[in-house]
């Protein structure tokens, strides 16, 4: 089963010298429409998990900022998607999971025309894509899908899987590092997995 990141621009905002970046400072250069986004629980989860995973991975820092802005707008395309989809307590219809579908598409079109967010919009619009080509929206394959898209795809499902939903309570973590595991060179990158796997065992010794 598979397991479901001048005023206008961001390009050129500095990391913190601890490695983290200034949220506070951040989200205010982003256009309003995407500002409410950038705070969300979830949002900011994917964000920590996956800027932690960049970091044990040696991305550059702005390769670090690129990632946690992916990381942090992944979903902002759901923000097209109706109330009632989006909180619906039981299994989604044929036609309602067509349109959550394409809440990547809609998050980089939203993205794309932002300045200095051209990859960025590249890595969200990615972010559902499999390792093994099953994925959407354009069924990309193994390093075919951008890096960021990769990070945020395990750190994404990781999240969703430990965090109560409305249509069922979150799993403990030690099953979704499980899950994760099981996906590795299906839906996930397995070098990316690896590295998840080994900086959660890190965190629990």
């Amino acid at each position: 089963m598979a397991v479901e990141a001048t005023p206008d621009t961001a390009e050129g905002a500095a990391p913190a010298a601890n490695g983290s970046h200034d949220h506070g400072r951040l989200a205010p250069v982003f256009p309003r429409r995407l500002r409410d986004h950038w705070l969300e629980g979830h949002a900011a989860e994917v964000a920590e998990l996956a800027l932690d995973l960049g970091r044990s991975l040696g991305l550059s820092s702005f390769e670090l900022l690129e990632l946690e802005l992916a990381a942090r707008l992944h979903d902002v395309g759901k923000r097209a998607v109706p109330e009632s989809i989006l909180s619906k307590p039981g299994p989604l219809s044929a036609a309602e999971w067509s349109l959550m579908r394409r809440h990547p598409e809609w998050g980089s079109g939203m993205l794309v025309d932002v300045p200095g967010l051209e990859a960025v919009a590249e890595a969200v619009h990615a972010h559902h894509e499999r390792w093994d080509g099953s994925g959407y929206p354009l069924g990309l394959r193994g390093e075919r899908i951008p890096l960021a898209s990769r990070i945020v795809a395990v750190c994404d499902a990781f999240s969703a899987m430990t965090t109560d939903r409305p249509y069922r309570a979150g799993r403990p973590e030690i099953e979704a590092f499980d899950e994760v595991r099981r996906c590795a060179g299906s839906q996930f990158d397995p070098a990316i997995v690896d590295a998840f796997v080994a900086r959660g065992e890190r965190a629990a010794a």
